[in-house]
């Protein structure tokens, strides 16, 4: 396994941070294309763009958790360690998100502009 250095953790972290901050945003797009009367369809696409987004960061984090259970020695930066916080606060955001406009849609309480 790859054993990354400061300047790796610290680009990787910035990577992160970025895919998740575009997962917010898509978020946010979704809520205001629901409260302007969008069709579901729309904000569906809206949370799988969003999806991509906090994977491809997901997927970043995860290699390098993979890459320290072969190397005990591997530092960690304290911008990796918030890049981490970050990507999970998001991750619920997105989750909940898409929670909510799926019922607010079910149930019939979005308007139609």
């Amino acid at each position: 396994m790859e054993e990354y250095t400061i300047n790796d953790l610290n680009q990787l972290a910035m990577d992160i941070i970025l895919y998740a901050g575009d997962c917010r945003n898509l978020v946010n797009e979704a809520f205001k294309a629901a409260g302007d009367g969008k069709d579901y369809t729309e904000i569906k696409e809206l949370f799988h763009q969003a999806r991509l987004k906090i994977t491809k960061a997901h997927k970043l984090q995860t290699d390098v958790i993979q890459s320290t259970i072969f190397n005990e020695k591997q530092d960690m930066t304290m911008l990796f360690i918030h890049a981490q916080d970050t990507l999970m606060t998001i991750n619920s955001e997105l989750f909940i998100s898409e929670n909510i406009l799926q019922l607010y849609y079910k149930n019939g309480l979005h308007s139609n502009g």
